[in-house]
């Protein structure tokens, strides 16, 4: 008889401890600061996101296109017009936060004087490719292959 009366007791106290350590918890949150993620309004930016935005991004199924180049390169003129024609052309909107547009495909257009030829790299939920002065066609077949919901042209190549 005295050993059931003991369990019943350690149960009780068991109780009272996972309840009052939600509690807990709940008040340790309210002192943390809460963190808001602003989303870029256009999908070409001219600068590099955060890496934790990016990784949102990225899960959330969008696709990051990043750009580095050197103004005085010859062929990045046809390469940056070639990749804002697919930001513009392949973007979809994936869902609506708030005032802002979360898009398929994102271009970040990095400026480096230091390269001396373009450096693209894509990267997806399914993996990432990297190239250095590629042509559109390289570009156009890793989009097919990287993206999350790809564009009717990659069936018809």
């Amino acid at each position: 008889m005295k050993f059931k009366f003991k369990s019943s007791w350690i149960g009780l106290f068991l109780i009272a401890v996972m309840l009052f350590s939600t509690f807990a918890y709940a008040i340790i949150q309210s002192f943390y600061p809460k963190q808001t993620v602003k989303l870029p309004e256009s999908n070409i930016i001219d600068y590099r996101l955060d890496p934790n935005l990016a990784d949102v991004l990225i899960q959330s199924g969008a696709t990051l296109i990043t750009f580095e180049y050197n103004m005085g390169c010859d062929n990045c003129v046809n390469q940056k017009a070639a990749l804002e024609f697919f930001a513009n052309e392949y973007k979809q909107t994936i869902a609506t936060v708030g005032k802002t547009t979360l898009f398929s495909i994102y271009l970040e257009e990095i400026v480096d004087e230091t390269l001396d030829k373009s450096k693209i790299t894509i990267l997806s939920i399914y993996g990432e490719d990297k190239f250095v002065g590629a042509n559109e066609t390289e570009i156009f077949k890793s989009l097919c292959k990287l993206m999350v919901s790809p564009p009717a042209t990659c069936v018809l190549t």
